[in-house]
């Protein structure tokens, strides 16, 4: 029996849950090991990892999932091509086997006791649907950084007000009902947006949602992140969300334009501009 499945939460009443993680060729496999590892040193049981392989990995990626299948529940889905995040979490969340759904990244590090905190929370408040938290960014040691504190509103009328104009959750926080994001549809091939995407989807059917007062992550970002949030794909997918938004009735014509001034020209300026304006005004 592996290390994760005789680990015990502290409460045998919690209801077990899946982690739904994807990977793809790209990813660094040292920062999957440090996520993978993260997981494996957390204080809660993990019923299972529900592990998406977006399309062929490469040998060391492979390597590093084969190390840690026998200390972590890791079920693999492999798709047989690369789709995108949206169809591949899509993929991930129709096997998950558990009520509850915990998202993560493939190259972020979990707090060892996030998930009792969530789990007591939302065993404390069963009328919740989505339960996320704060983050910790780091560019590239935790250890010796100070980070960035990203906080998020908590409150669910806060956090259906904040959702108009930007991203209520850290969505590698986000623990979430898994019948009520079915219920919403689920995923969908929206890219770069596909968790806000859902949040706003969950939100409209009238889930719940609460965002604990909580460094629940420690979130790797670094240069590449900021280069990945800019440029003309970005463009095109911020335009199409609005408009999904305005369609739907989720936002109105005046903060749909507002949207698009606001957030369109940090699409298209410098990398290290765009970095500016995520650090001062974004993550306060």
């Amino acid at each position: 029996m592996s290390e994760a499945a005789t680990a015990t939460s502290a409460d045998s009443s919690w209801p077990p849950f899946s982690v739904l993680m994807a990977v793809y060729s790209k990813e660094q496999p040292r920062y999957l090991a440090a996520a993978l590892e993260s997981l494996r040193t957390c204080q809660t049981r993990l019923h299972e990892v529900v592990l998406v392989e977006d399309g062929p990995l490469t040998q060391p990626l492979m390597d590093v999932i084969e190390n840690y299948r026998a200390s972590l529940p890791i079920h693999s889905v492999r798709l047989p091509v690369n789709q995108g995040l949206g169809p591949a979490l899509t993929a991930g969340l129709q096997v998950c086997s558990t009520p509850w759904v915990a998202r993560f990244d493939s190259d972020d590090l979990v707090e060892p006791d996030r998930f009792e905190r969530q789990l007591a929370w939302l065993t404390a408040h069963p009328d919740v649907d989505i339960c996320g938290g704060w983050i910790l960014e780091f560019d590239s040691d935790p250890h010796t950084e100070a980070g960035r504190l990203r906080r998020v509103p908590l409150s669910h009328e806060a956090i259906e007000v904040y959702a108009r104009s930007r991203n209520p959750f850290n969505h590698m926080t986000v623990m979430f009902r898994r019948d009520a994001a079915l219920a919403a549809g689920g995923y969908g091939d929206e890219p770069m947006y596909e968790d806000y995407a859902l949040w706003v989807r969950m939100l409209q059917y009238g889930a719940r949602a609460v965002n604990l007062p909580e460094i629940l992550v420690r979130a790797r970002t670094g240069h590449a992140m900021f280069a990945r949030r800019g440029g003309w794909n970005y463009v095109a997918s911020e335009w199409d969300m609005q408009r999904t938004f305005l369609r739907s009735k989720f936002i109105g014509p005046g903060q749909f334009l507002l949207n698009l001034l606001i957030r369109l020209p940090v699409r298209l300026a410098p990398n290290i501009l765009r970095r500016l304006v995520y650090e001062r005004f974004l993550r306060r």
